[in-house]
């Protein structure tokens, strides 16, 4: 019986492995001065973070120690980088706008939020992420959140020492909204590695400080 070399109809299928993180080159979607105060400002928080746990805070005549002043002067540096960044939202033309940032006095922002947290909700029912963009609705409202949050931690620190006369009232203010701090912080990280592990985005965009 003769055989016949069986043939195949149409172009044939070429599959290519998904690169993988190591292999897509950075893009340039943030400015330097953005990533250079953006990793000031989350250093400064994070030393701030981590001295709270161990510090010794002053206590009547008694002063605090080597940790506390590292906390109180990463807190000024921290409040530094916050203002920079302020700054550069009013004066930069390239990057998030600071009406998206802070979407809440817009009737037409807030619709555009509602509906992009409800295609992150859909997402996640299946376990993965929207397309990414630095420039959707909803990851726009949680970095404005957050920015917001860094400058009300290190303005009531700073207040707490600079101005004795309101010191118990800040201070309220700022351990009150120290454990907000921590949530935000590692949501915001795991989300973010989370991201960069299903190369949704690549982490070294924003962390490389050279063009």
């Amino acid at each position: 019986m003769a055989c016949h070399k069986a043939r195949m109809h149409g172009p044939v299928p070429h599959f290519r492995k998904a690169p993988s993180v190591s292999d897509l080159q950075p893009t340039s979607r943030h400015t330097l001065p953005t990533r250079l105060i953006h990793a000031g400002l989350a250093l400064s928080i994070i030393t701030q973070l981590a001295t709270s746990l161990v510090m010794r805070a002053p206590h009547g005549t008694s002063p605090g120690n080597l940790l506390f002043e590292v906390h109180e002067y990463s807190g000024y540096a921290a409040l530094g980088f916050a203002a920079l960044f302020w700054l550069l939202l009013l004066f930069r033309s390239k990057g998030t706008s600071l009406g998206s940032l802070i979407p809440w006095f817009s009737a037409n922002r807030r619709a555009a939020l509602i509906e992009d947290t409800k295609a992150h909700l859909a997402s996640a029912r299946h376990l993965t992420f929207p397309d990414m963009d630095n420039h959707r609705p909803m990851a726009s409202a949680i970095h404005g959140l957050g920015l917001l949050l860094m400058t009300l931690m290190a303005t009531t620190g700073a207040a707490s020492v600079l101005f004795p006369g309101v010191r118990e009232q800040v201070l309220g203010v700022h351990v009150l909204f120290a454990n907000v701090v921590w949530a935000y912080l590692i949501g915001h990280a795991g989300l973010a590695l989370l991201a960069h592990w299903t190369r949704h985005l690549d982490l070294r965009e924003m962390w490389r400080l050279v063009k």
